[in-house]
């Protein structure tokens, strides 16, 4: 199931992303905050996470 994978690799990325933009979010203030709202990429974090618990696993 190709969406499956898909969800995952965004779920990877989307981690990446919080990973590196929340500690330059603390070190530099607004920097982030200034182009993109945390609060979305959390919530898109979340559902991703959530849709790759659900999915059913591939099995070959």
């Amino acid at each position: 199931m190709k969406s499956k994978i898909i969800i995952e690799e965004l779920f990877y990325f989307l981690s990446a992303s919080l990973a590196v933009f929340f500690p330059m979010e603390l070190f530099w203030p607004r920097i982030v905050l200034a182009y993109l709202n945390l609060n979305w990429l959390v919530l898109l974090w979340v559902i991703a996470g959530v849709a790759v618990l659900i999915l059913p696993r591939e099995d070959k």
